[in-house]
């Protein structure tokens, strides 16, 4: 009981905390989303094509991206059901553009901002001024969206990149549950989770998926391990308070530097892209 109020209090003190709440099949809904992601990257291998890869993952992960910014706009915009319906929007539309590719990315982006602008323009019922308003719709809306489109184009250069990194964050994302959830300390989870990764590192050092050699997967993962945290914290820092109610972003937050990272990089590397 006592770690269990230091916990919760020190969610509730810390602006940038990662909180680890319990109630509800936290565990089945992280064992379906980790399923629908594999499927639908084993569907675009099946085919042999990354563009089937693309557009699966996009529909998969833009509807959550979607429930993100849903219910990011809803912690910062509890009594607008208006705004948070289009923080909402611009998250689905910028994160389903990556079936396209890494140029889809900046299309959705693009999409995305023309969305929220369009809102900031039409409607002059906030408090907040105009730089103020559009500086928490685009936090709401735009990085987790940004995070699904790269996911999503990650086929584009290579589904083995794609399936590495679903498997090295959904093995970050078990351990560091699992083993945060009971901690006293913010520290035993994503260590824990780490350590997850390294097993998972391990095997794909003995199959070096492409676009992958033996180094650069090494290069890579530890890119993943350093990014699933910190994405952690960057979520917290989305919201107007870290323990904040937006469990559809806490899905997404390991992804939100891991993702457009490793794109942009496999991208600038030669070899690699």
């Amino acid at each position: 009981m006592r770690r269990a109020q230091a916990r919760h209090a020190r969610w509730a003190n810390n602006r940038l905390a990662v909180p680890y709440p319990t109630d509800g099949p936290k565990i089945t809904f992280g064992v379906l989303w980790f399923a629908m992601l594999i499927g639908a990257v084993l569907l675009g291998s099946y085919f042999d094509d990354p563009a089937i890869a693309s557009v699966a993952v996009a529909g998969v992960a833009a509807p959550v991206g979607g429930l993100a910014g849903l219910q990011t706009g809803n912690a910062w915009f509890p009594n607008l059901p208006a705004t948070r319906a289009w923080t909402a929007a611009a998250a689905y539309l910028t994160g389903l553009a990556g079936f396209y590719g890494p140029w889809g990315v900046v299309v959705g982006i693009a999409l995305g901002v023309i969305v929220l602008l369009f809102y900031l323009v039409s409607y002059r019922g906030h408090r907040r001024s105009a730089s103020q308003l559009f500086d928490v719709l685009f936090r709401s809306a735009i990085p987790v969206g940004i995070a699904v489109a790269s996911l999503s184009a990650l086929a584009s250069v290579g589904i083995g990149a794609q399936v590495s990194l679903i498997l090295l964050v959904s093995a970050y994302e078990a351990g560091d549950f699992i083993v945060g959830s009971g901690a006293a300390n913010a520290f035993e989870g994503p260590l824990a989770g780490m350590v997850a990764m390294g097993a998972v590192t391990f095997l794909l050092f003995l199959v070096q998926p492409a676009p992958f050699d033996s180094s650069s997967i090494l290069l890579f993962a530890l890119l993943a391990a350093i990014c699933c945290p910190l994405g952690q914290i960057l979520a917290s820092g989305l919201l107007p308070r870290g323990n904040a109610w937006a469990p559809a972003l806490r899905r997404l937050d390991s992804y939100l530097l891991a993702a457009p990272i490793w794109l942009l990089l496999i991208l600038q590397v030669p070899g690699l892209s």
